[in-house]
């Protein structure tokens, strides 16, 4: 068990974190209970692979009742950077209001958003003239994040959202968001927070394009399948543009040399999941008949980091608390580098809480391989 806490002056923020690793589900929300208190205006926790998803339910909703949002993780951030297993939290009091309203099922993304209108258009009304941005979790397993971020975008307007996609670790056998003492699949929760403390998103990739060009010809959007690109075989082509062959086309390649969108003036990362027997390639994020991708290359990855925070407390002044969601490919990569120890101390000496995720969105667009977060001063 471990905790951080920060709090900043003025509009007051105060931002504590706690973790747990006891196996029995209620003794560990109850450990995290007895560091964070009950009294928090908000909560967000992450639970990863190993816990028995209702009694955990059940326990958040006995000792934070209806102030909390959360989802299924594939590893944590918490005190003591990266964690793989256990269950963190942190909490949020003084200065800021949060309502959260739910929005799915999610088979049908933009008609769940639809159904949700009214609960939204009250959420956006609640604004007003007050600073806020919306967080978003949702499942990570039903391939439709891209037209939930969208829609949900067009419905709030000038409210900027930062989300993630819950995780399993890798296993891709189910994920859940939580509301209201249950976890549920094909669920997204919608909250939108109102403070008066000064805050900043952030956005962090560290790939850069590179002037290897692959346009997608052959698609299934929906499922996320490229078929071909250039008018070629999708495996094949990707294959020769990263200089090897199919056969040999891992998930270490694939997070090295991810592909990039470019839309609305910045680039966006489009993960590739797996190659197919039939030669094409599953991705993490859609990919719709003739966008123009270009191959990654990653840049800096300890370096990025660095300056990015470095640039928000030049702007804010100290980082009392983050709120981020992390993708686990990047996890994954930092590992393979044997930079993620460093990275994970320098994310928990930020006050950096979250999550390794199946996806991210920033606005109106889901992505890969990035960093999202909110800092407080």
């Amino acid at each position: 068990m471990s905790a951080l806490m920060a709090s900043r002056t003025g509009h007051h923020t105060v931002v504590a974190s706690a973790d747990s690793h006891r196996p029995d589900p209620s003794a560990a929300v109850a450990e995290i209970a007895a560091v964070l208190g009950t009294e928090a205006d908000m909560y967000a926790v992450f639970v990863a692979p190993g816990y028995d998803l209702a009694p955990v339910g059940a326990a958040l909703k006995h000792h934070f009742g209806d102030r909390v949002i959360g989802c299924t993780s594939s590893g944590n951030i918490g005190p003591r950077g990266y964690d793989r297993s256990g269950i963190c939290a942190v909490a949020f009091t003084g200065g800021l209001h949060a309502r959260t309203i739910t929005v799915g099922p999610l088979d049908d993304a933009p008609g769940a958003v639809e159904r949700a209108a009214a609960d939204l258009a009250d959420l956006h009304a609640e604004v007003g003239d007050r600073e806020s941005f919306a967080i978003l979790l949702t499942d990570g397993l039903t391939r439709n994040e891209d037209l939930l971020a969208a829609n949900l975008m067009a419905a709030l307007g000038d409210v900027p959202i930062i989300g993630a996609s819950a995780g399993d670790d890798l296993t891709f056998r189910h994920t859940a968001v939580y509301h209201d003492g249950d976890f549920t699949a094909s669920l997204a929760t919608v909250t939108i927070v109102c403070t008066d403390a000064p805050f900043r998103l952030i956005r962090l990739q560290h790939h850069e394009t590179t002037d290897t060009i692959l346009v997608a010809t052959d698609v299934d959007p929906d499922l996320r399948i490229i078929r071909a690109f250039n008018g070629r075989p999708a495996a094949q082509e990707y294959a020769q543009a990263v200089g090897t062959q199919v056969a040999a086309l891992n998930p270490t390649i694939y997070s090295k040399h991810p592909l990039l969108l470019n839309a609305g003036g910045s680039s966006w990362v489009r993960s590739i999941a797996a190659t197919n027997p039939d030669g094409t390639l599953s991705m993490l994020a859609r990919v719709d008949i003739g966008d123009v991708l270009r191959v990654g290359r990653p840049i800096g990855m300890f370096d990025k980091l660095e300056h990015q925070f470095a640039a928000v407390e030049a702007d804010l002044g100290p980082i009392s608390g983050m709120l981020a969601f992390d993708c686990i490919l990047r996890r994954l990569e930092f590992e393979e580098h044997r930079i993620a120890d460093r990275v994970g101390g320098f994310l928990a000496e930020h006050g950096t809480v979250g999550f390794s995720t199946y996806g991210e969105q920033f606005n109106g667009m889901h992505m890969n391989q990035t960093l999202v977060a909110v800092a407080f001063a």
